[in-house]
């Protein structure tokens, strides 16, 4: 690899949405063109909803290129960092939130889990989230596991932080986000902090923590600067 500043990648597929864009807009000014009367009125209804997908395309890549670290920082600024932490990062991904919580320690370490789906994050691969911890000056701090949240390897009330964002939508069904949820309650450590930020869910996210034992709070992205209306569920352990 070649960059010399961190490369976080990009969320989603951005390059296919302004295909899917650009394939909308040439349908619609053929029917535009058309004389029915009916294709018309079809040229109304898929520009509208040319426009809509226009809008939450511009999000994204302002996200992306913009919001993505101030998000990181907001959902950091939620866990009251003492240094020493042991901490999980769901989704690893190229290191955003592993790195971020590796700044944030002196003595703890970070360990970042992911299945590395591609369709998730362009170039999603340890590799990448290594090379990142490195320009970030955090090598010492991290480590990086091939594990899926929903059965991990670690042992119960292992970590006092546990963060991931953009993620756990991602799991197919919602028994499956459940038992991710129930996993993350599992390695937590009583009075541990999970973090979960996620466009989707957040309330299912609750109402599982909550059946395990933990005390949750929902908490509502700014928009800007992150350019996101995401929410996370914040949930504290009970000792």
């Amino acid at each position: 690899m070649s960059h010399s500043k961190p490369d976080y990648g990009k969320d989603g597929n951005p390059k296919s949405l302004v295909i899917s864009l650009c394939t909308i807009m040439l349908v619609d000014v053929l029917l535009f063109l058309a004389s029915s009367t009916l294709l018309r009125i079809a040229a109304y209804l898929l520009l509208a909803f040319g426009l809509v997908f226009l809008s939450l395309t511009a999000w994204l890549v302002l996200y992306i290129w913009f919001g993505k670290l101030n998000h990181r920082d907001a959902l950091l600024s939620l866990v009251e960092w003492k240094g020493n932490e042991s901490v999980l990062d769901i989704g690893t991904g190229r290191g955003l939130l592993m790195i971020g919580a590796a700044k944030k320690l002196h003595e703890g370490k970070v360990i970042g889990i992911d299945i590395w789906r591609q369709q998730d994050l362009a170039g999603n691969a340890p590799e990448g989230a290594l090379h990142n911890a490195e320009l970030e000056g955090v090598s010492d701090r991290i480590e990086i596991r091939n594990e899926d949240i929903r059965e991990t390897s670690f042992p119960s009330g292992f970590f006092d932080v546990v963060l991931s964002n953009l993620c756990l939508h991602n799991i197919a069904g919602k028994e499956g986000r459940n038992r991710a949820c129930r996993e993350i309650a599992r390695v937590l450590k009583p009075g541990g902090v999970a973090v979960i930020a996620d466009g989707f869910y957040i309330r299912d996210y609750r109402d599982v923590f909550e059946k395990e034992g933990m005390e949750v709070k929902i908490v509502r992205a700014k928009f800007p600067p992150t350019f996101l209306w995401l929410t996370a569920a914040v949930g504290r352990k009970r000792k």
